[in-house]
């Protein structure tokens, strides 16, 4: 009986260094690694840990940023897909997160305002935020900032409305 009790404890002990091993990695590699067009994995890879995240969409944009402020770096994708309530192929950002070293998302978004163009992570004195070129209803662009809010994105302020793409592909990169 003595001696089930000391294995069992050797057990938690051990398993308690692995959990707490996993908890104090903080150099975490993020990729997009690709196997085709439309074929991709969101990688997390630590010193011990790979971790995939399988995207069957094609990829146009791939960061990596502390979107909602803990901390943490999460990563930002763009992919070109439908969703069950919109059937058009349009551009879409999902957000990831790193759980303890596995990829989980963080907010896989359908839709800002308007239709995505594209979007850039931004962190200032402002804070983090992500920047997005949209296209108007009238065929025109605007650019925009949303922050994080608790389970999503809060659309904060338009930066410009109604420009041509070349603008607001430079308000983008200001």
């Amino acid at each position: 009986m003595k001696a089930i009790k000391i294995i069992l404890y050797i057990n938690i002990l051990f398993l308690g260094a692995i959990s707490c091993s996993k908890l104090s990695v903080e150099d975490n590699k993020f990729s997009l690694v690709s196997e085709n067009d439309t074929l991709h994995y969101v990688q997390i890879k630590t010193d011990t840990t790979i971790n995939n995240w399988q995207l069957p969409y094609p990829v146009y944009q791939f960061q990596v940023g502390d979107v909602d402020n803990n901390g943490k770096d999460d990563i930002l994708v763009g992919v070109i897909k439908t969703t069950r309530f919109d059937s058009t192929m349009s551009k879409r950002l999902f957000i990831f997160k790193n759980y303890y070293g596995l990829v989980r998302p963080l907010w896989l978004g359908s839709s800002l305002g308007q239709e995505l163009v594209d979007f850039k992570f931004v962190e200032d004195k402002k804070g983090a935020r992500i920047r997005s070129i949209e296209k108007e209803k009238s065929g025109k662009y605007l650019v925009a900032e949303y922050k994080w809010r608790k389970f999503g994105l809060k659309f904060t302020t338009y930066i410009n409305r109604e420009i041509t793409i070349e603008k607001a592909k430079a308000l983008l990169n200001e």
